[in-house]
């Protein structure tokens, strides 16, 4: 039996939050086929994922090979919204039943694209973790940032995406604007806010591609931990990210991969989501077009409108001025005191006795 199960990486390929959906939902799909995993062709990847994940260079040939030898079936985006859309299991176990794939012996299933994002592949979330841990240099990179981060004091994770990214030159420019650079000005707006909510009982976690001189605010005025010195720090950042007990985001994937591979508040500039009548935001909602993140922001939307509390959202809108919250700045304190090993049981912490 020669089932395989294929992301595609399409044309030069993108970045590690993008590569990650498909090749989650691949992996979904490999489960429920009993089929082979591959990982993307990152051989054509212009960033050279190949070095992390341990693959080969001219992986794409092989790639190509198995497309041509064995017969093909896409999974696309008009697939998973025919089968029902929401989680991508759900609707692989609609496709592979109409398509009697449990019967066949040979194929290669494809899928490609960052199409329904984060969200349909949360049962894959922990592919998606254990797969950045085991990549060729996360785990050393992690050890070595673990020595530079104080335990005792709250950590927030800050991701400020600068290089390959364009800044609009209004606000209302962010809200559609695809890869955006946020102001530098809200970042340093809510480092403030930060400061003046936890004084010296907190350190910066700062991830970004940006260089001292245009990163030097945050450097000089706040207490930083910093990555950049790190080798080939993609995965370890993103995880590092993640473990943070508060995240402030850039409007990257790279930023929504870490949210999603988190359980803590993280706060997002409110410029670049779209407004919803109902009284909420989203990433994704035009109501012109019928596209499965589209749908999913509509159903979210109704949720909220039947009495979904505002206060219980785990990612929270942030106006320029970088004013967070009172509710989000004691989630990031809660999430501190849950990782001491003095008040957890099994680390060798103590708890309070019940009343009797």
């Amino acid at each position: 039996m020669l089932r395989y199960c294929l992301p595609r990486v399409r044309r030069r390929g993108y970045g590690l939050g993008n590569e990650l959906v498909p090749w989650a939902r691949a992996f979904l799909a490999a489960q429920l086929l009993n089929a082979k995993l591959l990982p993307p062709a990152f051989g054509l990847n212009r960033r050279a994922y190949w070095r992390h994940f341990n693959t080969s260079p001219d992986d794409w040939i092989y790639h190509r090979a198995l497309e041509r030898m064995l017969p093909v079936i896409e999974f696309t985006e008009a697939d998973y919204v025919a089968h029902g859309g929401g989680s991508a299991v759900t609707a692989l176990r609609s496709f592979i039943a109409v398509h009697k794939l449990q019967q066949r012996r040979l194929f290669v299933l494809v899928t490609e694209g960052l199409w329904g994002g984060f969200s349909h592949v949360q049962a894959a979330r922990e592919f998606m973790r254990s797969t950045l841990y085991q990549s060729r240099y996360a785990a050393r990179n992690l050890l070595q940032l673990q020595a530079r981060i104080d335990p005792k004091k709250i950590l927030v994770g800050m991701h400020v995406r600068l290089g390959d990214f364009v800044a609009p030159t209004t606000l209302r420019e962010y809200q559609r604007g695809k890869n955006a650079s946020l102001p530098l000005d809200w970042f340093r707006n809510v480092a403030e806010c930060l400061h003046g909510a936890f004084g010296d009982d907190w350190q910066l976690l700062l991830v970004s591609d940006g260089g001292p001189e245009q990163l030097q605010d945050l450097l000089r005025r706040y207490p930083c931990v910093i990555t950049a010195d790190l080798p080939e720090g993609d995965c370890s950042d993103a995880l590092a990210l993640a473990a943070a007990d508060l995240l402030v985001c850039s409007a990257s994937s790279y930023s929504s991969l870490a949210a999603s591979l988190s359980e803590s508040p993280y706060v997002w500039f409110a410029a670049n989501l779209v407004a919803h009548p109902e009284g909420c935001y989203s990433l994704h909602g035009d109501a012109t077009k019928s596209t499965s993140q589209n749908n999913r922001t509509r159903a979210a939307v109704q949720h909220f409108l039947n009495g979904s509390a505002a206060s219980g959202a785990r990612g929270v809108a942030v106006n320029a001025d970088g004013r967070i919250p009172a509710a989000v700045l004691d989630s990031a304190v809660r999430r501190r005191e849950w990782r001491r090993w003095e008040l957890d049981l099994v680390r060798g912490g103590v708890t309070p006795m019940t009343a009797p």
